[in-house]
């Protein structure tokens, strides 16, 4: 079964106070409950999703060199995604992003709401708060 992400990014600034004396309740133009929205879909074979929090994230990827690196990210919520015992797929957010998350499996579904505050997203799918990105992956000039 495939699946789809919702990650929410919320607005540190969204006041539930002015909405609840002029809108309702509601957000309104000037006072976003969200700052955005990603979709994702996983068109991969899924039975099996595990969430692992305060977790460690091991950032893979390749340099301009062609030099490869893995750099562990600690204090990350990992969701993994598998299939008949092998992971297929990844999603992660740091601890301190991390506000909550719903999985709706009669739907195929996984909502994730992150708070509002400066992060780094190197892939997709992968949230890290900018004070918690790898020093060694910061390009110095």
């Amino acid at each position: 079964m495939a699946f789809k992400i919702h990650v929410y990014m919320l607005n540190e600034h969204f006041s539930q106070e002015h909405a609840d004396a002029h809108f309702g309740g509601k957000e309104s133009e000037n006072n976003k409950l969200l700052d955005w929205e990603d979709e994702m879909d996983l068109k991969l074979d899924i039975d099996k999703i595990d969430e692992q929090p305060k977790t460690t994230y091991y950032l893979r990827g390749t340099r301009g060199n062609n030099d490869v690196f893995e750099v562990p990210v600690k204090e990350m919520r990992v969701f993994e995604f598998s299939n008949k015992g092998e992971l297929v797929a990844q999603i992660a957010c740091s601890e301190t992003l991390y506000e909550k998350h719903e999985i709706d499996e009669k739907s195929n579904t996984i909502h994730l709401t992150l708070k509002g505050e400066p992060y780094a997203n190197p892939v997709p799918g992968i949230y890290i708060a900018s004070l918690e990105f790898p020093k060694e992956l910061i390009p110095r000039d």
